[in-house]
């Protein structure tokens, strides 16, 4: 039997498990990888997820490494959009402790794996939605800090966890986040920083402006009026439940009776 193509799958970066061709490393649908330097050194450069130690996989469509387990995206310097990057950086930089986590790029480079090479936290707003049906979707929102390297240029992006800011449960739809946000048309985009003769910022699509100081703000604004809105809900909810504590401090979950004034159910009523 012939060796094993030593190619991907375009969509997963998995390897490919067909029998190569003859003559050639790779298989017949995974040809036009052959002179692809990155796709040949995968086996050498090893990259891992930062949050939780797992191999990140290459996917050669999206030209991006990926986590299994989080969802987490890593770009290099010359894979993320400019205008993004650009956007991200101009947002508020968390500097906490207990966030600090080492570059997974320059943890995996010979000559930079003895230096410690922290990212930089950006706190970047998320949402994204996912059709579950053709009349019913799912709308997910919620905050990450996303680290940028200044020694190699590297930019990671966190999976969502496993709920999001209004306690949905997200599980596998995770991987929809950074798969819809970072998918951005290479065509007509603007430099960094580039103005028009008023010195104003040239106007960009709203995929990149999301990313922007405005586009952030109106999705932290709206994050916290649906965060405010369900807690309030929740506390008129609770108002309604009698006031009974047990003596394992468990609080009665049966409502008040109708009765004006009463703060227990029929059961604790005071006799």
């Amino acid at each position: 039997m012939a060796k094993k193509c030593i190619g991907v799958r375009e969509w997963t970066g998995r390897p490919c498990q067909r029998p190569a061709s003859s003559g050639s490393d790779f298989c017949f649908a995974c040809r036009p990888q052959e002179g692809n330097e990155k796709i040949i050194n995968l086996q050498h450069d090893v990259y891992h997820c930062p949050d939780d130690g797992q191999k990140l996989w290459y996917v050669p469509k999206r030209k991006r490494h990926r986590c299994d387990m989080c969802s987490g995206v890593l770009l290099n310097g010359k894979e993320i959009d400019p205008v993004v990057l650009e956007n991200i950086l101009e947002l508020s930089e968390v500097a906490e402790e207990g966030l600090v986590v080492e570059c997974p790029t320059c943890g995996a480079d010979s000559d930079l794996s003895d230096v410690e090479t922290p990212l930089s936290n950006f706190a970047v707003e998320w949402i994204f939605f996912v059709q579950k049906s053709r009349y019913h979707h799912v709308t997910y929102r919620g905050v990450s800090n996303v680290g940028h390297c200044k020694v190699c240029g590297s930019t990671w992006f966190p999976g969502p966890g496993e709920r999001d800011a209004l306690g949905k449960k997200i599980g596998n739809d995770r991987r929809h986040l950074w798969r819809d946000r970072l998918d951005i048309p290479q065509k007509n985009i603007p430099g960094p920083g580039e103005r028009d003769t008023f010195g104003r910022r040239k106007m960009r699509d709203m995929a990149r402006d999301y990313f922007s100081k405005q586009g952030q703000s109106s999705a932290r604004e709206e994050r916290m009026r649906l965060v405010t809105k369900k807690r309030e809900k929740r506390e008129k909810v609770k108002e309604k439940l009698c006031q009974h504590v047990d003596s394992n401090g468990h609080r009665c979950t049966m409502k008040k009776m109708q009765k004006k004034g009463s703060a227990h159910c029929y059961k604790h009523r005071p006799k």
